[in-house]
């Protein structure tokens, strides 16, 4: 019995002790133990799939967690594995210049099959299905300096032969191989620690506006330094990056973030540009510096902005995975009772089955000033000028039938496919019903104890806005949001038409 593994282990872990090491039920470590905290980066090789084999990963820009214990003779090790965020750890012995790893830990446990996955030496050779586990015993990481090395492990993708450190099922599935394995895998200790900014910081709430998008930040000022909390969003809000004011701008160099699931996370900066490519696809081309991001100052007001992209991403060095805002602009925050700018459709498409619509929601009032995305809404209307309406039957996550979308709404679900899409910020919504001459869209601002709407801006629904299902069986093609072909790796909102007709929509940062 063969299991599909997919998670994203996905908290904030302290950087500093939390609890005594303590094992649950089933014998996992899930909080940080005590002792001394390490960040360290990994190299190696490494095999993943669930569907099919391959062997040709690496464990590069992926990075772990180590906590050596105050009498120097316990290592623990967060997510042992490169490809398997479990946010458990396992424990290991130091002995002189060596850590002593058993195997047999358990590092995750399925409540909905009861059954777990353990630490396990796996030797494959030649297929997915010809392998042996060995459970008992121990592997050896020796210490060389700042580096901990995985010692008598080997691979050779071309021939998928690999012998290394995996993980393996217990319970029903006892001993199958779940296809993650690591072989050479190197730590290198990295000198990183996240920003702290004084304990008598004052801050304000600040706006951080980008892209017709944005989100609410704090931001307090002393001593000449800047330091801006809630940059990101969705993987560590609690962290700080800290600049410097110099005249009248504001320079931030690369700033540590924290440890997010599998990654050291950095704040950082290079010049972008959206542009055509010389393969004829759209995307964002960066020129990196030396990571530094520098903000025209405003004395006056406290603002400050750059046409610079700024990273919440896994790399201090370059453009690595993760969060991108193109041209942020910082502003002081402050609610008022005001009419929303006018929203507008920038892409419809009938794909057959149903149709993807997206959406252009500014997060500004007529008179310029940030609102709330918290406080903004939107409702679609159609030829009768009647709000449309989202029924459950059709959207089957909804839990009741609704005519307007929080703007940060989404019943988007990672872990199976659905026909019910709706993205969060506006981002695109899919509709079920046909045979419309125009759609519209209508934003709703409550801010300010008030409740005011911008106008309703229509779009007409016109025959070369209908897809020629004819073309489904043509290669992949992906699509932005303004309907311009882009390479499959771009980074932003896609639509990808697959060569059997499905279509997909990723969001990238």
């Amino acid at each position: 019995m063969k299991h599909t593994l997919s998670f994203i282990a996905a908290a904030l872990l302290a950087a500093t002790s939390l609890s005594a090491q303590t094992r649950d039920s089933h014998g996992i470590i899930s909080q940080q133990p005590e002792g001394q905290l390490y960040a360290y980066t990994r190299s190696g090789g490494a095999t993943y799939a669930t569907i099919y084999f391959r062997g040709d990963e690496r464990q590069e820009g992926i990075a772990t967690q180590i906590v050596f214990s105050a009498d120097g003779t316990k290592a623990y090790i967060m997510n042992i594995l490169s490809h398997a965020a479990t946010a458990t750890w396992v424990e290991g012995n130091v002995e002189g210049d060596k850590i002593e790893v058993p195997l047999g830990q358990m590092v995750y446990w399925f409540d909905s099959g009861n059954y777990g996955m353990q630490l396990a030496r796996v030797k494959v050779n030649g297929g997915i299905e010809q392998y042996t586990v060995q459970t008992s015993g121990s592997v050896t990481f020796k210490i060389q300096g700042e580096q901990l090395v995985l010692e008598d492990t080997s691979g050779d993708p071309a021939n998928n032969i690999f012998d290394g450190l995996g993980l393996v099922y217990t319970g029903d599935a006892s001993n199958e191989w779940s296809y993650y394995l690591d072989y050479t895998t190197v730590f290198t200790r990295k000198d990183v620690s996240p920003v702290v900014p004084p304990a008598d910081l004052e801050t304000e709430q600040y706006s951080m506006e980008y892209e017709n998008s944005g989100h609410l930040v704090n931001v307090g000022m002393q001593g000449g330094n800047v330091y801006v909390q809630g940059v990101s969003q969705t993987r560590l809000p609690e962290s700080w990056m800290q600049g410097k004011i110099q005249g009248r701008s504001i320079v931030f160099p690369v700033t540590y973030a924290g440890f997010f699931s599998s990654y050291l996370l950095f704040f950082n900066g290079a010049n972008g540009e959206y542009r055509q490519g010389d393969d004829g696809y759209y995307d964002w081309f960066y020129n990196w510096t030396d990571g530094a991001t520098t903000y025209d100052y405003d004395p006056s007001d406290g603002s400050f902005s750059t046409t610079q992209t700024i990273f919440a991403s896994n790399s201090d060095t370059g453009v690595g995975q993760g969060e991108a805002y193109h041209s942020p602009r910082f502003r002081r925050y402050q609610e008022y009772a005001a009419t929303p700018s006018d929203p507008n459709v920038s892409y419809y498409q009938d794909m057959g089955r149903f149709t993807i619509l997206m959406l252009n929601v500014p997060l500004q009032d007529t008179e310029g000033r940030f609102m709330d995305p918290s406080k903004v809404s939107y409702q679609l209307y159609v030829d009768d000028d009647e709000p449309y309406t989202l029924y459950t039957d059709e959207y089957t996550r909804l839990p009741e039938d609704i005519d307007e979308v929080p703007y940060l709404f989404t019943d988007e679900n990672r872990e199976a496919f659905s026909r019910s899409y709706i993205y969060e910020k506006a981002y695109a919504i899919y509709l079920f019903q046909k045979g419309f001459d125009r759609i519209g869209v209508q934003t709703i601002y409550r801010g300010g104890g008030e409740e005011h709407r911008s106008r309703i801006n229509y779009y007409a629904i016109t025959p070369d806005r209908v897809a020629d299902i004819s073309e489904a069986a043509s290669p992949e093609v992906n699509y932005d949001l303004a309907g311009r072909r882009v390479s499959a790796s771009h980074k932003g909102l896609t639509i990808s038409r697959k060569a059997d007709g499905t279509v997909v929509k990723s969001l990238k940062r």
